[in-house]
């Protein structure tokens, strides 16, 4: 039976993409070409995770603390990342699918337990319109709103002291309403600047969520556009016992493939 990749394995696949030789660079996606324009983009996000989580309602959040340099040795299976988009003129449809699973250990919610391991399941989607508010050869700067729709599940296992040990599975699932803007410009000898900012929650499903991105990309081919940059996502979301209180950051990786 055929293995399937592992993360660091998938990592080098990614990285070899990054890799292929240098054309002629382009200028930015011009909104005036005719007709459809759509892009795929496979990434990593290699974030680390910091913050809050509960999964008993009578018990207090146990904590977590995992830095980005750790992360591979937390997730547990593959995880996958992948953004879309779809332009007609200024009007575009923008699309991301983020899964993962980690496996770390967690603070103890008191002093009845020796110990606490947290096993997370994390989805989240996103899917905005967007329009091309700026569209000249220098910067080009589209505004969005749309939903992101959040699926998390905690498992904490409790190992026992005082008493004995126990374990909870908490899940759920709930959208934000979001808005943002996102720039990407043209720097010298082929290379661009993109940056990425949202907002969301309000306080209807979730108290907040919110998100900024930079980084500098280049374009290989006219088809082909690497990217590397630093991402920030913070979430506060609590439902009963049911907690995801987060935030997660680090260096993220893409290759964007035009068509």
């Amino acid at each position: 039976m055929r293995r399937p990749f592992t993360t660091r394995q998938t990592l080098g696949i990614l990285l070899c993409v990054l890799g292929v030789q240098q054309a002629d660079a382009q200028a930015l996606d011009d909104s005036t070409a005719p007709g459809w324009r759509f892009s795929v983009t496979p990434y990593f996000w290699m974030a680390g995770l910091k913050g809050d989580v509960g999964a008993f309602s009578a018990l207090p959040p146990s904590s977590i603390d995992v830095s980005f340099a750790d992360i591979f040795s937390h997730l547990d299976g593959l995880p996958a990342f992948v953004a879309g988009e779809a332009w007609h003129g200024q009007w575009g449809l923008l699309g991301d699918v983020e899964y993962l699973t980690l496996k770390a250990n967690a603070s103890t919610p008191g002093p009845q337990f020796s110990g606490a391991t947290l096993k997370q399941w994390n989805f989240n989607s996103t899917l905005a319109g967007a329009y091309r508010v700026v569209d000249a050869p220098q910067v080009s700067v589209d505004a969005f709103v749309g939903t992101r729709i959040f699926y998390v599940d905690n498992r904490i296992d409790l190992s026992a002291a005082a008493i004995p040990s126990r374990s909870a599975s908490l899940g759920d699932t709930w959208a934000n309403a979001i808005a943002g803007a996102r720039v990407n410009a043209p720097l010298p000898d082929g290379f661009l600047f993109n940056a990425y900012a949202d907002v969301g929650g309000f306080g209807i499903s979730s108290d907040w969520t919110w998100q900024i991105y930079g980084g500098v990309g280049y374009r290989f081919k006219s088809w082909l556009t690497a990217y590397a940059g630093y991402r920030y996502l913070d979430v506060h979301h609590r439902d009963g016992g049911f907690l995801y209180d987060v935030h997660e950051q680090g260096p993220q990786l893409s290759a964007r493939i035009s068509f």
